[in-house]
């Protein structure tokens, strides 16, 4: 039997926990208990790496494997997979569920390692024999099938193997498969033909209040599969960053979007239009690669630099990501904080980022009234919400932006809230590039008659449809 060891956690490695479950698989009989396998991930451990540096987080794993085995009952193995994943072999399947629970209870406590204070949590997969694997390989298999799904639910869950989960794993490995495909690149460059043939890049207006003037748009990425049709990027764009993509698919976004943008017209009022582009959190972690990108979209688009906005999600704000933000900004960008406050950075720390704009998250926007009625303690406290977030960003010397505004009657709190900007259906839903023209011309010219609606705001008592501000 192997016996190799894990140097850091002193736990087996994956080819000894698959020769000891093959063994157990083959020593069990009908009428005795049956073994069972718990696959863990360390949730986020990334992170941990990022803003502790590697030193702790190696000692939180030792940590974690300790309470790992502390957890296990008698005659169970435990194995370090690979980095921040571990597994446990159960002699009886009947203790799974409650395994599981414990592990998720005492992985989730804080730890003290080298003067950090770290918390973390882990999601589990758990497989039974005979019901979800005969063999060695399919219960593996099976237990990060699970695994997969306990991620997906949120993490800090644990999830156990159901059959149907099978054909969910065979339908992400072929959309993995297309994606690769996608986004093929051999050693010099993409296959840019395939991309512009499946990915496109759709924009939707953002206005200032109270005027109503255009001053840009959001470039959105979307997937027109020639197979499945048009795929939503919350399937998309995480298994990009999971499979180590996104950098690739980003790269791509950024250079088209700034050379569309570096095409558009002035508006009648002499004024510019920006271009707001995302970043995962994934690219940020690469400055050198984000930067050079940014850098060379500009020098080929000749799109002027202060009319590029980067946006960054809450999640991102980890490790060097301030030296990062402000590589970017010495480039002459601005940036913009996106999905405030649904994330947890340190409101203290906001003060230290380089941010030049505040997204306020569409889901507090969408908590307030549809029609006139303003006082309802639902509305009450949907705008306080985002009063509190204007207030800040006015505090902090940046604008803000509400998504996701779809009435007369929302856009009326916002404004009246002191929110800057707005973005959403209200105005237009993302639109493909041969339509953007068309768009600013109907905007520029609506803008006067928009801000007569918008007055009139108090007498309107029903949402308006989508696009309502466009002639």
């Amino acid at each position: 039997m192997a016996t190799d060891e894990d140097r850091l956690t002193g736990l087996c490695t994956r080819p000894t926990l698959r020769e000891r479950l093959a063994e157990a698989l083959a020593q069990a009989t009908p009428d005795g208990p049956q073994p069972a396998l718990l696959a863990l991930d360390l949730d986020r451990f990334q992170e941990v790496n990022d803003s502790t540096g590697l030193a702790t987080g190696d000692g939180v794993l030792s940590r974690v494997a300790r309470r790992i085995v502390s957890a296990a009952p008698p005659g169970a193995t435990v194995a370090r997979i690979s980095g921040d994943e571990f597994a446990v072999l159960l002699p009886d399947s009947s203790t799974g569920e409650a395994v599981a629970a414990r592990l998720l209870e005492l992985i989730g406590r804080p730890y003290a390692v080298n003067g950090h204070a770290v918390t973390i949590s882990v999601s589990i997969g758990l497989a039974l024999s005979p019901h979800d694997g005969g063999d060695a390989d399919a219960l593996l298999r099976s237990a990060s099938i699970a695994l997969h799904h306990a991620e997906a639910a949120g993490k800090n869950h644990s999830v156990r193997f159901e059959p149907w989960m099978q054909a969910s794993a065979s339908a992400r490995q072929s959309l993995e498969t297309d994606l690769r495909a996608a986004l093929a690149l051999n050693k010099v460059e993409l296959r840019k033909a395939m991309v512009v043939d499946q990915f496109k890049i759709y924009y939707q207006p953002q206005v200032s209040l109270p005027d109503m003037q255009l001053t840009g748009f959001e470039a959105l990425v979307r997937w027109q599969h020639p197979v499945r049709g048009m795929i939503n990027p919350d399937d998309f764009i995480p298994l990009a960053e999971e499979i180590g993509l996104i950098g690739l698919l980003g790269d791509w976004v950024m250079h088209t979007a700034c050379r569309t943008a570096a095409a558009w017209p002035l508006l009648s009022n002499g004024r510019a239009l920006q271009v707001a582009v995302n970043v995962s959190p994934i690219q940020l972690r690469e400055r050198r690669a984000l930067v050079a990108s940014i850098a060379d979209a500009l020098a080929q688009s000749g799109l002027d630099a202060a009319r590029l906005e980067v946006e960054i999600t809450e999640s991102a704000l980890i490790g060097d990501a301030c030296e990062t933000l402000r590589s970017i900004k010495h480039l002459g960008v601005t940036l913009a904080l996106d999905d405030f406050g649904t994330g947890f950075s340190s409101l203290s720390q906001l003060a230290h980022y380089p941010f030049d704009r505040l997204k306020i998250d569409r889901s507090f926007v969408r908590n307030l009234p549809d029609g006139a009625d303003l006082t309802s303690a639902d509305a009450t406290h949907a705008r306080w919400m985002i009063q509190a977030i204007a207030s800040l960003g006015s505090g902090l010397d940046m604008c803000t932006i509400a998504e996701g505004v779809e009435t007369i009657a929302q856009a009326e709190m916002v404004r009246a809230a002191g929110v800057t900007d707005i973005q959403g259906f209200l105005i237009s839903r993302p639109v493909p590039e041969g339509d953007v023209l068309a768009l600013v011309r109907r905007l520029d010219a609506a803008s006067t008659d928009a801000i007569h609606i918008f007055t009139e705001i108090n007498h309107v008592e029903r949402p308006l449809q989508p696009g309502v501000l466009q002639p």
